[in-house]
């Protein structure tokens, strides 16, 4: 071959390259798809299903999966959740977008991120660039960031922004990695960012590492990775807290101890809600290895924490998760699954040590209608007061001795204490509740597919889809004849919606 056609077969190769780069550059295109922009077919749906939870939030079509980019700003909370806009099943990944003033009456918007680049959009959380690190501020109108996993291949974790209150997001390096795949997993995804006051730091948590079900010890080792960032788009690797346990959706929240300030710990979280309490310096988080359990539930999963929260309270909201032919599907609603009721977090001193409790915010008294208080009351006497009762939407609160064992039946739904091992039954669920000074209190949340117990002030809890019966608005309670109640509420409430 003569040295011009030398010339023209280089020519041609490096066209080929510059086009296949130019091809690949295309199809990760930053240009977010607007075919999954269906938000505009939402109003004709209402909340007004048989099985359409009344105060726990649901998409009004389509599936939902985790809680994303819970963040607070200039009076709202922001609820995204993963999201299909085009089905009740799982597929399509968006993160759909719903905001509240309060934490219970939420007003669902357009979808805030779509697919992009033949990926989808996975978990992540939001953040308020309250020191303009990205650069990207308008007037005094503050950044809103967004992480989340693509989800392609290899997955990696990118950013957006939004100037316009979280309504709508610009994609940070096209869409491209701002942490790139580290090697570990095909899957590494939901990033928790945060900001590090102490260190003056962003800070990433990342899962990167499921480990072993066998092999050495090493190998059963799962990894979470610790990155900071100055500018929220080039991080650094920190550390890598290694555990069996730990598996997608990391949360990590730090919570004063008894209520004092000067005395906080943070806590570490996954998915399935399994958590370790330590200290954390910016980079390295250090605990007595100790794991403990967040929910003992049948239908808790992914939970999450509201970033920058405008008061106290750190709350959390969790999915509501359950298998494919859902009871939501079984009866052709037009959404499916939801989230469980917003919860404190706090942390309290035990004879255990110390451990993490939940309770349900103090805004849910915003949908009380009828209260039904009772003091000092023998079963019999309880029986007959909650007869004259009838509610389809219940918050429910009962303290009594604990000396034998009691049964309540709320809409048909049977909870019952077990006195012999000091816990509390539902199904097949179990829900510790050791006396205290003689003394066992629950709590229950009845909507219209789900049942929530908060035992001994929130020091266990059970999250659950259950489904009352549907012409039945009645409780009842019954026990031994000396039993003593020494309190019981009742309070009816109203749809959210």
């Amino acid at each position: 071959m003569n040295s011009k056609n030398l010339m023209k077969g280089f020519v041609l190769v490096i066209y080929l390259l510059m086009t296949t780069n130019l091809i690949a550059q295309d199809e990760q295109s930053s240009v977010q798809n607007q075919e999954m922009q269906t938000f505009d077919t939402y109003h004709e749906v209402g909340y007004d299903q048989s099985l359409r939870p009344q105060f726990h939030f649901s998409s009004l079509k389509g599936w939902l999966n985790d809680p994303n980019g819970m963040v607070w700003y200039d009076g709202e909370y922001h609820l995204y959740f993963q999201h299909n806009p085009k089905d009740t099943k799982w597929g399509n990944m968006t993160w759909g977008h719903a905001v509240s003033t309060d934490m219970v009456h939420w007003e669902q918007l357009p979808h805030a991120i779509l697919p992009y680049g033949g990926g989808t959009i996975f978990s992540g959380t939001a953040v308020v660039d309250q020191n303009n690190s990205l650069k990207k501020q308008i007037a005094d109108s503050k950044t809103m960031v967004a992480y989340f996993t693509f989800a392609k291949n290899k997955f990696y974790q990118a950013a957006a922004y939004s100037t316009d209150k979280g309504r709508t997001f610009t994609l940070i390096n096209d869409g491209g990695a701002v942490v790139p795949n580290q090697g570990f997993d095909m899957g590494e995804r939901d990033p928790k960012v945060f900001w590090h006051e102490k260190s003056k730091k962003w800070v990433m948590v990342l899962w990167v590492l499921h480990g072993k079900e066998e092999g050495t010890q090493e190998e059963k080792l799962g990894k979470v990775r610790f990155f900071t960032s100055d500018n929220m788009v080039d991080w650094e690797v920190a550390s890598d807290f290694n555990r069996e346990w730990v598996f997608e959706c990391m949360d990590f929240v730090e919570l004063p101890v008894d209520g004092d300030i000067n005395n906080k710990k943070w806590v570490l979280y996954d998915a399935s809600f399994d958590y370790e309490i330590g200290d954390f310096d910016g980079k390295t988080f250090t605990t007595d290895k100790k794991v403990h359990k967040g929910d003992a539930g049948a239908n808790f999963y992914a939970a999450q924490s509201f970033n920058n929260s405008p008061d106290d309270r750190t709350v959390m909201i969790g999915w509501m998760n359950q298998g494919d032919n859902s009871i939501f599907q079984k009866e052709n609603m037009p959404f499916n699954l939801c989230m469980s009721f917003p919860t404190s977090m706090e942390l309290r001193s035990t004879t255990d040590g110390i451990r993490l409790y939940r309770w349900p915010i103090k805004e849910i008294e915003s949908l009380y209608v009828k209260s039904h208080k009772f003091k000092n009351l023998t079963v019999k006497k309880a029986s007959n007061k909650l007869s004259g009762i009838k509610a389809e939407l219940i918050d429910m609160s009962i303290e009594f001795e604990a000396e034998s064992s009691l049964k309540l039946t709320i809409r048909g739904l049977e909870v019952t204490y077990d006195s012999e091992n000091e816990m509390f039954v539902f199904g097949n669920r179990k829900l510790a509740a050791p006396a205290i000074n003689r003394k066992v209190k629950l709590r229950v949340l009845v909507d219209r597919a789900s049942i929530e117990l908060f035992a001994n002030e929130g020091a266990a809890v059970s999250t659950n889809y259950a489904v009352p019966e549907a012409n039945n608005n009645r409780i009842s309670i019954s026990g031994a004849a000396n039993l003593k109640i020494k309190s019981l509420v009742v309070n009816e409430l109203k749809s959210s919606w």
